[in-house]
């Protein structure tokens, strides 16, 4: 796969209404917002993720979707990673507990 876009990386999932876009044009993913958590989506192809991860010092692990909360800054602060999208819906449905996102986040 050539000249992937970001639209390509989303286009084959029903990304919720509710979730908010939070994708960044220097963002290595595009990712959403729902909960207090951000949901980052992985490249479809699975050279270009094998890449991607070595090139930024990465041990390789294949997954498509990573959860972490919305102040992680790191790949290490991940909450999940997987390779199927009902996982991710079912994960962040229940909201981080508002009192938890500001004594974590300050």
């Amino acid at each position: 796969m050539e000249n992937i876009t970001w639209d390509q990386y989303t286009s084959g999932y029903n990304i919720p209404a509710d979730w908010e876009d939070t994708s960044y044009g220097n963002d290595e993913l595009p990712s959403f917002e729902t909960n207090g958590y951000r949901i980052w989506v992985n490249s479809p192809d699975l050279a270009e993720r094998k890449e991607s991860q070595e090139h930024l010092g990465f041990e390789f692990r294949d997954w498509l979707f990573a959860i972490t909360t919305t102040w992680a800054t790191g790949a290490d602060e991940d909450l999940l990673t997987t390779m199927d999208f009902d996982e991710v819906i079912e994960f962040v449905k229940t909201p981080i507990p508002a009192g938890l996102l500001n004594e974590i986040s300050c």
